[in-house]
């Protein structure tokens, strides 16, 4: 008898014990997600550094933005947009984001 109690003892004590280690830190996306005017923002000093490295025409540099939050491989992303309407070109840049606000990569295409 004294050892049947010892083990429903024990046995109460470790189901309890994880309760005791348990914590509601378990969200997925808790990083910090820019807004869509910090994102236009982040994308602006972008482009200026691309310009300035020599990446990117400084005919970008003066383009109105775009934002909208895309999904991209299953992940979420800024995805901040310019169009270049004018002369014999139509282009699209495209500054890719990531939703806390880094930068991932550019692109620019033909419309």
């Amino acid at each position: 008898m004294n050892k049947l109690i010892r083990v429903i003892c024990v046995s109460v004590t470790l189901g309890f014990a994880n309760l005791a280690f348990a914590h509601g830190d378990h969200e997925r996306d808790n990083f910090a997600t820019v807004s869509m005017v910090e994102a236009k923002g982040i994308a602006s000093q972008e482009v200026a550094r691309l310009i300035k490295e020599g990446k990117l025409n400084e005919s970008w540099s003066d383009k109105p933005l775009s934002a909208a939050m895309q999904r991209i491989n299953n992940q979420r992303q800024w995805v901040v947009t310019a169009k270049e309407q004018g002369g014999v070109l139509n282009q699209q840049l495209q500054v890719f984001l990531s939703t806390e606000g880094y930068f991932l990569t550019f692109k620019v295409q033909n419309l």
